[in-house]
């Protein structure tokens, strides 16, 4: 594991054992309040596996001017879009360089890091896109959080810089999309990936969506197994 920073995009970088190569890159982003040390410990189970990881360490997380406060609901309101939008921004600009290879390439997150993971790849032509229990629907995710807060609804503006970043608002790239969702998550809706998956099968795009019942928000052992299987489903496929 090496830690490397390249303009405004730092991150964790985990490679495989040097007697095992490497089939396939993977950009993971973490979700709100965690940090990307979190997710050494998952990262290097993957490189054991012959998987290169890419953890981004992003804004307010971490050691990046982090919030005293994160679950506060008035931070959340405040920073969420703000810390996704940059984080898409930042991994855009590091893929746009030319030494960095796209084509062997997956993203993905969990949670808010499903957000940007989705935010990333509806920009870029990735290999692929996995979204654990987050979602590719901005607009359509952000009016269902003011709902369930009872806050107003979004202004012109607002909608309109979203309509910037949604995933829906873009074309896509060709590689297969993944979408994990728990059917009793509260805290995002499974709605958002439901209007992302309608979206992307009406673009024709390949898209696979699991539900999972009695699942809450998070990340299961069942989730990480079928998680795994895509990965190697996407490694074996020629590019």
């Amino acid at each position: 594991m090496m830690k490397k920073s390249e303009g405004d995009f730092s991150y964790f970088l985990v490679q495989p054992p040097s007697t095992t190569p490497s089939i396939m890159s993977i950009i993971l982003y973490h979700g709100w309040g965690s940090s990307a040390l979190n997710y050494l410990e998952y990262a290097t189970s993957l490189a054991r596996k012959g998987f290169t990881v890419i953890i981004p360490e992003l804004i307010h997380h971490g050691v990046r001017n982090p919030l005293s406060n994160p679950f506060h609901p008035k931070v959340m309101q405040t920073y969420f879009w703000k810390v996704v939008c940059q984080s898409i921004d930042e991994c855009l600009a590091w893929l746009n360089d030319a030494s960095n290879t796209k084509e062997n390439t997956v993203i993905t997150g969990v949670s808010m890091g499903g957000f940007i993971a989705s935010g990333v790849y509806a920009k870029t032509n990735l290999k692929g896109l996995a979204n654990i229990s987050g979602s590719g629907s901005f607009i359509t995710s952000e009016r269902l959080f003011r709902l369930a807060e009872k806050r107003n609804p979004l202004s012109v503006e607002e909608e309109a810089m979203l309509n910037k970043y949604d995933p829906l608002r873009h074309a896509h790239g060709e590689g297969e999309v993944l979408l994990l969702h728990g059917e009793m998550d509260q805290v995002i809706s499974i709605k958002g990936q439901e209007a992302y998956f309608a979206y992307l099968k009406n673009s024709n795009k390949k898209v696979k969506m699991k539900r999972y019942k009695n699942v809450a928000h998070e990340f299961t052992s069942i989730m990480e197994s079928d998680f795994l299987s895509w990965l190697e489903i996407q490694a074996s496929v020629q590019t």
